[in-house]
């Protein structure tokens, strides 16, 4: 990310409702609107939110519990503990926490695994990004090589244009004859032919370009024009294993694969963590309320009643019976009364739990092989990668020379064989088979050209690794 803001703020970026577009530009909308790295962005989230989680997870837990409870019918009544038939009402009030102090290092493991893979998921966000910068820059560079090839083949076809004009001239005044301007009739609307397919190219580029940015359909949309530069050696200044080396270092997707492995490693800890036994403190303050807890305020005698008799005399004994007054105890009252708390430590140890231990230890060594297994296929492609760029770019650097010096020739056997053609000492037909060679060979050189330079755009990219390298030729 931090490559990406020295890019975007090191250049100065053309309006966005400019019909044309710069490169710069290109890749700043493409940054902002692609879909796979908005995606990649909500993974760092997404990380980033378990490695909250997993530091959470080192500090103790704290519940709060409250309960409105009625009950009706034949109970206990826990105050007079006696059976009652009534509906009573009950307020419970619990608080409640817990800390592990151990748990098989589970915890610090789990804290250390969220870290690498919030770093894995950076890293995957910023190769997606390097991956959209490059493909727009490829992108970019196709649509230049069809605006060039049009403009050549405009300039081709107004030049034989003029051809037909001065051969339909030179038949009028009856110095050719009808088959010389019937072949530059053909020739000029061969150029015509060929002008319309190198238009339809160039908007297939273009349109493609556009979709990458996510332009929409009815906005208008062409490239502005850079200075290349093509490379005039056959082999790339940097050995191959230098540049393997520099690959491997700097892909953000080899580290993010790296990471991955000791995250998986971790996983394994992790999973044997659960074969050791766990150790946690907590404890609980609760008290109750309940509207069937009465105190008596008052009292009358309303008689006597027998509670029994005197031995040897047969007497009855009685005892007066008294008539109370109660009322609910308050709120307040029943909580302080009521209040109780507890502490204490457990101690968890495993026995039996259905081989679950044994089986997450056991994915957790296939999900380390997976990793291990990626890490090295990226390798091998970054490898291949390199040494598949490194040999295009050697043959599309010869091609370019051989096509260059082509055209060159002939250029100048044009220019030879239309003096000739001026003096009388050439046929038209002569004159016409040079065109078509140049015209022919240019096509060819503007190809050249441009798959050489993105054959070294592409090597200086792996080798540096910076978004600048794509747009130094747009400054």
């Amino acid at each position: 990310m931090r490559l990406i803001i020295v890019l975007l703020g090191s250049i100065a970026i053309a309006p966005r409702s400019s019909a044309q577009y710069s490169l710069q530009q290109c890749i700043e909308i493409a940054l902002e609107s692609n879909l796979d790295i908005r995606l990649s962005q909500l993974n760092i989230t997404q990380a980033q939110i378990a490695e909250d989680q997993s530091r959470m997870q080192l500090s103790p837990t704290l519940n709060g519990n409250f309960g409105q409870f009625y009950q009706s019918g034949r109970s206990i009544d826990r105050f007079t503990n006696q059976f009652v038939q009534s509906t009573v009402g009950n307020t419970s009030l619990q608080i409640q926490g817990g800390w592990t102090l151990f748990s098989g290092g589970r915890i610090m493991n789990g804290l250390k695994q969220s870290k690498m893979n919030t770093d894995a998921a950076k890293l995957d966000h910023l190769q997606n990004q390097q991956s959209i910068v490059l493909n727009v820059a490829l992108a970019y560079l196709s649509c230049l090589q069809t605006k060039e090839q049009v403009k050549a083949a405009e300039l081709n076809a107004a030049t034989l244009l003029q051809d037909l004009k001065r051969v339909e001239k030179t038949f009028a005044l009856g110095a050719a004859n009808e088959g010389t301007v019937f072949a530059a009739k053909a020739q000029w609307s061969a150029a015509q032919a060929n002008l319309s397919q190198v238009r339809n190219q160039h908007l297939n580029a273009l349109l493609m370009l556009k979709n990458m940015l996510l332009v929409p359909r009815e906005e208008s949309f062409d490239i502005q024009t850079i200075n290349e530069t093509t490379p005039e050696t056959l082999t790339y200044p940097i050995s191959a294993q230098e540049m393997i080396d520099t690959a491997l270092s700097r892909r953000p997707d080899y580290k993010a694969s790296q990471l991955k492995v000791q995250s998986a490693q971790l996983g394994i800890k992790i999973a044997k963590g659960a074969y050791s036994p766990t150790l946690s403190i907590g404890g609980n303050l609760s008290s109750v309320y309940s509207d069937n807890a009465k105190s008596i305020t008052g009292y009358n005698v309303t008689g006597t009643q027998p509670i029994g008799f005197v031995q040897g005399t047969n007497e009855i004994v009685e005892a007066p019976t008294f008539e109370y007054t109660a009322s609910t105890i308050d709120f307040s009252k029943q909580l302080k009364d009521n209040f109780g708390q507890s502490f204490g430590a457990t101690l968890s140890v495993p026995i039996y739990n259905q081989f679950q231990n044994r089986n997450d230890i056991s994915r957790s060594k296939v999900a380390l092989i997976q990793s291990e297994i990626n890490a090295e296929r990226i390798k091998q492609t970054i490898i291949n990668d390199v040494m598949n760029a490194l040999q295009s770019f050697e043959n599309a650097s010869s091609q370019f020379q051989a096509m260059r010096e082509n055209y060159e020739s002939q250029k100048k056997n044009l220019y030879f064989v239309q003096i000739r053609f001026n003096n009388g000492q050439a046929s038209y037909y002569e004159l016409q088979l040079s065109k078509n060679n140049e015209v022919a060979a240019e096509q060819n050189y503007i190809s050249s050209k441009y798959e050489c330079i993105l054959r070294k755009m592409i090597l200086d990219y792996m080798f540096t690794n910076d978004y600048r390298i794509l747009t130094e030729k747009a400054n």
